[in-house]
């Protein structure tokens, strides 16, 4: 059972509802969320592409990216780029091949595989790129770190351009008097807004809409109409949910109305994907749509295949070829979802059977696909609420010492990083960032790295404990329609704007019922003390939640309201994050 928390900002709500036209209710949401100032709500609920987006000239090194840019297409140079096999990676490289072509590049691209080259460019990559006679490589979603592999680059005279999002490495420099300094790879131009000397206004960007950036610059510099870079828009939204970056300041904006030109999206590869998902004739399609069906099938083909599936799907222009694509990227997510079921339930086997007193979990499931590892982390994570690791096989059984490889995810108070720092002695190579991590080591020190790890941890029984944080405490007899629908206002929900919750006790179970092909939904009538009758929906075992209601008859709950349509209908219904039964 997780731990209840309520937020207690405080502030002016009936001065806020009055002057933005909004209920109380979502005045409190807003204060929650730290909208605080009158231009910031006036912002969050009524913002625009026009004055919300930073303009790309405060980019670090824009100008000299564009510049080159402009001189490789001017001279026909061969320019090749060099993503990632992710959602970011995929859209980021969609968007610059599709952008440079539209301005006559010859420019073609590479993305690496995700078992044979890792992350990024590497010094294979480079090498093909100058048997095949490119002149100038573009990176997007990576290369702020490949140092070395792009000093080969410019040893064997290739000119490279760096555009990413990730944090920079930094470096001790007494001579400027700081305690830090950024460590640039030696490129032609580096842009990323994370950099020392950037006065981008917002630097929390994925590497999709840095390079949605660059063409904004590009197609400026060339009096293209601008309709025709908002053509870009929906993939930068996709690549920003997709990445998890926070749904703050011109992120929002670019997820808020990336989303409502998704349905009318004039590519033909993506409007295949929303066709063979269903979602082409949805009413609504929300951020949960693209972080949870469309976005794990851009990445299916990276994971199992290619990430070029993907994107080849994105850049063609026939529709046939389209349709089979996604249907691809469909069945190879389907595949991967199969995969997924089957090893997390390994996963939590293992935990119940041999871990359950440790604070970390690490779990090795030898035969599970590499790429899954870090997808089931997670769950395990999920469930447990601990920082976990799963470990794969990375070579042969038969080849002596064997290599595995790991993927981890964290909790708030427990670093990645600087825990697999400290036992860095038992691994062959790591990194990552404080929430995730990957890393290999040799399978005979699988059980020291466990036990190393769990010594070192310095987690409290308090920190081990999930947490929700509640909005407000609402009777449902405050729900309506229209509080619903002022509700909307305040979407898209995802990482830094959080769907609001909201909590009520003392529900009384008036019916109980399980639902579901697997039994997973659970419907209850449930009667507050006002006398309001609403419908409550749990998704969880309802088999597994009627014996743990037994003869409980009340129930408190965490919750968010919603209109639930059926045969033509309307009902207001709660659906139920977190519950605590009481006699």
């Amino acid at each position: 059972m997780k731990k209840w928390f309520l937020y207690n900002k405080k502030a002016d709500f009936k001065a806020i509802a009055d002057k933005f036209d909004i209920d109380q209710v979502t005045a409190r949401i807003l204060r929650n969320r730290d909208i605080n100032s009158e231009a910031q709500i006036n912002q969050y609920l009524h913002g625009s592409l026009e004055e919300d987006l930073h303009s790309p000239l405060y980019l670090p090194d824009a100008i000299k990216c564009m510049n080159q840019l402009n001189r490789a297409i001017a001279e026909k140079a061969h320019i090749r780029v060099v993503g990632d096999y992710d959602v970011d990676g995929v859209c980021a490289t969609y968007i610059l091949v599709k952008g440079l072509r539209r301005l006559g590049a010859n420019v073609d691209y590479v993305l690496p595989d995700r078992i044979k080259d890792g992350y990024g460019i590497n010094v294979n990559i480079i090498d093909k790129a100058k048997e095949d006679g490119v002149n100038l490589i573009l990176t997007c979603d990576n290369g702020i770190a490949a140092i070395d592999e792009l000093k080969h680059a410019r040893e064997i005279g290739l000119n490279v351009i760096v555009t990413d999002h990730h944090d920079l490495r930094q470096n001790q420099d007494e001579d400027f008097g700081c305690e830090s300094r950024d460590i640039l790879p030696p490129a032609n131009a580096v842009v990323n807004a994370k950099r020392e000397d950037s006065r981008y206004p917002f630097s929390d960007i994925c590497g999709a809409v840095v390079a949605w950036k660059i063409i904004i610059l590009l197609y400026q510099n060339h009096a293209i109409p601008e309709e025709e870079y908002y053509d870009f828009l929906e993939f930068a939204a996709i690549a920003t949910i997709c990445d998890v970056m926070d749904l703050k300041d011109e992120n929002r904006t670019i997820v808020k109305f990336g989303l409502q030109q998704l349905k009318q999206t004039t590519n033909i590869g993506l409007r295949a994907l929303l066709e063979v998902q269903e979602l082409i004739t949805s009413e609504h399609i929300s951020s949960y749509h693209i972080g949870y069906i469309i976005g794990p099938c851009i990445n299916a083909g990276g994971r199992l295949k290619s990430a070029e599936i993907a994107l080849d799907l994105f850049l063609t222009e026939d529709r046939a070829e389209a349709l089979e694509k996604a249907a691809k990227l469909k069945d190879l997510n389907d595949s991967r979802k199969n995969m997924t079921i089957e090893a997390t339930q390994e996963a939590f086997k293992q935990v119940e059977e041999r871990y359950m007193r440790y604070p970390v979990l690490v779990v090795y499931l030898p035969e599970l696909h590499e790429s899954l590892a870090g997808i089931v982390a997670g769950r395990l994570r999920e469930k447990y609420y601990r920082p976990s690791f799963v470990i794969t096989r990375a070579d042969s059984p038969d080849q002596g010492n064997v290599m595995v490889k790991g993927s981890g995810r964290s909790i708030e108070g427990y670093s990645m990083s600087e825990k697999l720092q400290e036992v860095s002695d038992l691994l062959l190579k790591w990194g990552g960032h404080p929430m995730a991590a990957g890393f290999s080591l040799l399978e005979k020190d699988i059980d020291t790295f466990r036990l190393e790890l769990n010594k070192r941890c310095g987690l409290t029984k308090e920190q081990l404990i999930d947490k929700i944080w509640i909005d407000v405490p609402m009777p449902i007899d405050y729900i309506s329609d229209n509080l619903i629908h002022d509700f909307e206002k305040l979407e898209p929900f995802g990482k830094g704007n959080e769907k609001p919750c909201f909590a009520t006790k003392n529900l009384a179970i008036s019916d109980c019922k399980v639902f579901g092909k697997n039994r997973n939904v659970v419907k209850m009538k449930l009667l507050s003390d006002g006398g309001c009758l609403m419908d409550g929906l749990i998704f969880t075992n309802g088999d597994d939640f009627l014996r743990q209601k037994g003869n409980m008859s009340k129930i408190d709950v965490v919750y968010y309201p919603q209109i639930n349509e059926y045969n033509g209908t309307q009902s207001l219904q709660i659906v139920i994050d977190d519950y605590q039964l009481k006699p």
